[in-house]
């Protein structure tokens, strides 16, 4: 299962519309999450266009989208939040708020740093931010197959 996952898009407060790599990259996918920080619905329905999507709320989401999703994924338990609050413990608020669901790999966004570590026995990805300046903006695509190791790569342009 290949699956394009980002974060803080920020549509339009940063950028008028998604760039064009990000389509190119979605169109090829089984999956796209998003960990937040879209701040339109018209992102949702542009990637809607390629794959099913699963957004959770960011800090600056007006759209009553869920703050948290965990979500089952060929074997996996992936769970997903934004990470809204202060960006040095993010990891580690995430982790408690998601131990009891013991997850394989939990997604979050909200820093703008692309970060892909596995801590306290669990795979942390941080897609980095499609809004920020170019040469900066990262999305990744995880791969799922059952039995294997999750694997990451990150698109960065």
């Amino acid at each position: 299962m290949k699956i394009a996952v980002l974060s803080d898009t920020h549509i339009p407060a940063r950028l008028d519309a998604l760039p064009g790599l990000v389509y190119e990259a979605c169109s090829d996918v089984d999956l796209i999450l998003h960990a937040g920080d879209l701040e339109e619905r018209s992102v949702i329905n542009d990637l809607l266009r390629f794959a099913p999507v699963k957004a959770v709320r960011g800090n600056t989401d007006l759209e009553q989208l869920p703050e948290m999703l965990s979500l089952d994924l060929n074997g996996f338990k992936v769970c997903i939040a934004h990470g809204s609050g202060p960006y040095h413990n993010v990891r580690q608020r995430l982790f408690k708020a998601f131990k009891q669901q013991k997850p394989d790999i939990i997604i979050h966004g909200h820093t703008h740093i692309y970060h892909w570590k596995k801590e306290h026995g669990v795979h942390f990805l941080c897609p980095g931010a499609v809004s920020n300046l170019p040469g900066d903006r990262s999305m990744a695509f995880l791969t799922l197959e059952k039995g294997k190791t999750p694997q990451i790569e990150k698109i960065a342009f």
